[in-house]
């Protein structure tokens, strides 16, 4: 009786606490050393910036449940931006949907992580 009841709180638990996470793909053949992750990293969401930039990677960043709003995600897409040596992000994609029976809410967003040239 006790283990069952330890997976259910152990199930419970994850469910109501949600979670978060933000994970960068290099694209460019150069590594860049990391900024502090509270760096000043730019967000544009309608659209690349007009100032000269090289793309460096991919990011992407994931909700679930009481984390599934773009005010959650986006804070851990731009601290893991800052890891990685961006000076900006330039969001791509962003899709809420349901995932499985509970019709537990997720937040999927998809972002290009850029470099300002001649910086």
């Amino acid at each position: 009786m006790a283990k069952t009841s330890t997976v259910v709180l152990v199930g419970s638990f994850l469910l109501f606490s949600g979670c978060l996470s933000a994970n960068f793909t290099p694209t460019s053949g150069s590594l860049y050393e990391p900024r502090p992750s509270d760096c000043d990293i730019e967000v544009f969401s309608s659209g690349p910036p007009d100032r000269a930039f090289e793309e460096i990677g991919i990011l992407e960043g994931q909700g679930k449940a009481w984390k599934a709003e773009l005010r959650d995600v986006l804070p851990a897409m731009m601290e893991e931006g800052c890891q990685a040596g961006g000076d900006a992000i330039v969001m791509t994609s962003s899709n809420t949907f349901a995932e499985g029976e509970a019709g537990i809410a997720n937040q999927r967003i998809t972002a290009t992580l850029i470099r300002w040239k001649n910086e």
